[in-house]
């Protein structure tokens, strides 16, 4: 049996007395850590951190409003335990210093940064990596973020970041993350405060624990052309997938169908309604009731394709490499899936 749910087992067993204990304040954090992770199959160890092949259900909406959020701040700069805003305003130069130049600038009250560019070791094919784990923990626990904190991240240059931020703390095994919908640009706009003052926190302790079912690497994707198991969604713009990009190269993962990011959002930056997401994978030719996996030009927009699946009740993963190591890591067998043509056939069957 897995330690948490031996540890499930002890808990109540002695719960009568443990509630006279200091040590029922251990336990009982304990167990909410297991609650969370209720739905995980036990566990191994890659990359430093325990994997886990399920991923876990949220207990906090994908998306809050900014009439919420205000409430929830207000009229204190003091942050608390018990909710973590996030500004992950993010641009790719990493010489650009987002925290001066928009942080410090003003923000929203309560509000930490969040630099999406720490820890992070980029390589030619990989510019948007994961961090570094053991650095990515130090890094949250300086962000006083408990396993029991409800994080909402926004951003101010475009809600891509939010969004990467969304699925990156869901990976680590947090998945009490919401995204500001509409972001910055919606707070503003709607009349709230913003400020300078940037709050203090106390230390946490956050463990991470990575969850496999949300990622998938190259090797993962080739995979794929053969088994056709996941149908694979991209997330890039018309500009992205044209050759004319000078980032992207041009072309596609075959098989692969299109969902634009941009196109997920409304004019002033708040997600489409359910029904209108659902539209837009049922035009792509795409079945939310088979597995499907994201993918983009950097593995940033794919975030937000795989949130917007979420709201509509099924989690799917990213492909953290995307277009851009796809690119230069495919070979000639590589060229060609019939993962399309079986989709074609599915839809035509079940008459989508």
């Amino acid at each position: 049996m897995c330690f948490c749910i031996c540890l499930l087992c002890l808990y109540m067993h002695t719960l009568p007395f443990l509630r006279r204990t200091r040590v029922s304040f251990v336990l009982s954090t304990l167990l909410f850590i297991f609650n969370n992770v209720y739905a995980q199959t036990c566990s191994k160890t890659a990359q430093g951190l325990t994997t886990t092949e399920m991923t876990v259900i949220s207990k906090v909406s994908t998306l809050v409003t900014t009439q919420w959020l205000r409430k929830q701040i207000g009229s204190s700069n003091t942050a608390t335990r018990a909710l973590r805003i996030l500004d992950t305003s993010f641009v790719r130069d990493k010489q650009v210093d987002t925290y001066t130049m928009a942080y410090l600038e003003g923000h929203i009250p309560q509000a930490l940064f969040f630099d999406l560019h720490k820890c992070v070791e980029s390589t030619p094919s990989i510019p948007r990596n994961l961090p570094d784990p053991s650095c990515f923990t130090s890094y949250v626990r300086k962000l006083g973020i408990w396993p029991d904190t409800h994080v909402v991240a926004y951003d101010r240059f475009g809600p891509a970041s939010a969004y990467r931020t969304w699925w990156l703390f869901r990976l680590y095994g947090h998945t009490n993350i919401s995204v500001l919908d509409g972001g910055y640009r919606k707070w503003v706009a709607d009349g709230y405060d913003t400020t300078k003052e940037e709050p203090e926190v106390e230390p946490s302790m956050f463990i991470p624990q990575l969850d496999r079912f949300l990622v998938r690497t190259f090797d993962d994707m080739a995979e794929n052309l053969r088994t056709c198991r996941e149908q694979v969604v991209d997330a890039r713009g018309a500009t992205d997938r044209a050759v004319v990009d000078t980032e992207s190269g041009g072309g596609k993962i075959p098989g692969s169908r299109h969902v634009s990011f941009e196109e997920l959002f409304n004019e002033d930056g708040t997600m489409k309604t359910e029904e209108q997401l659902k539209s837009m994978f049922d035009d792509a030719g795409l079945n939310l009731q088979r597995p499907l996996v994201a993918t983009c030009n950097t593995g940033m927009t794919a975030c937000g394709v795989a949130a917007a699946a979420h709201i509509l009740g099924r989690d799917i993963p990213v492909y953290y490499g995307s277009w851009t190591e796809w690119r230069q890591r495919a070979r000639e067998e590589h060229t060609y899936s019939g993962c399309t043509e079986q989709q074609d056939v599915l839809k035509n069957g079940l008459g989508l």
